[in-house]
């Protein structure tokens, strides 16, 4: 859901918003919403909605409950837009899996560890997070926290906890903890579409 992917990387918000285009967002708002546009943007002049006033409003419609879906998925939209190579590479890959995408239920670690390996030769690291969590991607949670939130080199990534040595009375117990467990709730699905403004965009190939 738009609003929990948001919430999922609140402290990279700043950087969602410099890509956020304030007078289409409150255009697209008052086609798709009239209510949420009449409540924010009432006596507002087209050109003085500056993303000031829009992280005003995503501090009470995305970091607060219930929130408005329609609000948050077009920010992701429009981040989205505006990091479109990086966007579409994302489905390129993600679709060697299968290109039925929404049927993915998780992606290996060896695999996302090859993705963000590729990805990182042309985008930023904290862009590769973003592009993963906005949009769904479904990597494993250990794998994303290790490799795109600590930035750890691939060699060094923790998505598991260490096997117990040898004779150790624990190893057993070490040995299942060692396996990497995928969230269930880690998305996968493609990335969203900026296609419509939607509470709950279509996946699509291209931006």
């Amino acid at each position: 859901m738009p609003i929990a992917a948001l919430r999922s990387v609140e402290a990279h918000f700043d950087r969602i918003m410099r890509h956020v285009m304030p007078k289409r967002l409150a255009a697209e708002l008052k086609v798709g919403d009239k209510g949420f546009h009449f409540k924010y943007f009432k006596g507002y002049r087209p050109e003085a909605i500056g993303r000031g006033r829009i992280k005003q409003i995503a501090m009470r419609e995305v970091f607060q409950d219930p929130g408005n879906e329609l609000f948050a998925n077009l920010l992701i939209i429009h981040w989205n837009e505006q990091h479109a190579p990086l966007y579409r590479e994302m489905v390129t890959h993600v679709k060697t899996i299968n290109e039925d995408v929404e049927a993915i239920e998780s992606i290996d670690d060896d695999k996302a560890h090859s993705i963000i390996d590729d990805l990182v030769l042309r985008h930023e690291l904290p862009d590769v997070l973003l592009c993963v969590r906005l949009n769904g991607v479904r990597f494993s949670e250990e794998l994303i926290a290790s490799r795109l939130e600590r930035g750890e080199p691939r060699g060094e990534a923790t998505t598991a906890a260490p096997a117990a040595a040898e004779g150790d009375p624990g190893a057993e117990a070490g040995e299942a903890e060692a396996k990497p467990k995928k969230a269930k709730a880690a998305a996968g699905a493609e990335p969203k579409s900026a296609a419509k403004p939607k509470a709950k965009a279509k996946a699509a190939t291209e931006s």
